[in-house]
């Protein structure tokens, strides 16, 4: 039996763009460069959203398609 996991796939990029966000509110761009662990955290958050859209693109072309 396949599972619709899409619904899962879009909550979980709302929330590491959400995380990526919170990581950086308030922060000027300079205090950003200078700050190696939030970079850290925000290139993670890219990287794991990035995993989430590939599995909505490979699993679900239609809605992909759709909503370019």
């Amino acid at each position: 039996m396949t599972v619709n996991r899409l619904v899962d796939y879009l909550d979980h990029m709302r929330q590491t763009i959400a995380d990526a966000q919170s990581f950086t509110e308030g922060m000027a761009q300079a205090d950003f460069e200078q700050d190696k662990r939030t970079q850290q955290a925000v290139v993670m958050s890219l990287i794991v959203l990035g995993e989430a859209a590939t599995k909505v693109m490979d699993l679900h072309p239609t809605f992909a398609e759709l909503h370019k």
